[in-house]
């Protein structure tokens, strides 16, 4: 009986995950070409920076293309 319950529950709650797609997601298939190219074009770079050069502690920063050029341009 103990089993049962958190077993009746959890079947419960995945009964909605079980349905099918709406219509609306079956349409995203088209638009998410697009985004794919606009995504690839700002995708984020992420790389271990020191801020400065007294610390060994090295700070994360994420730019995209433009910015790591923009930022290398700087220094």
């Amino acid at each position: 009986m103990r089993l049962a319950l958190p077993v009746l529950a959890l079947a419960a709650l995945s009964m909605p995950a079980l349905a099918g797609e709406p219509e609306e997601k079956k349409d995203e298939g088209e638009k998410t070409e697009v985004q794919a190219t606009e995504k690839s074009d700002n995708k984020k770079i992420c790389r271990y920076i020191r801020m400065d050069m007294s610390s060994r502690r090295k700070e994360r920063v994420c730019l995209t293309k433009e910015g790591w050029q923009e930022f290398n341009q700087g220094n």
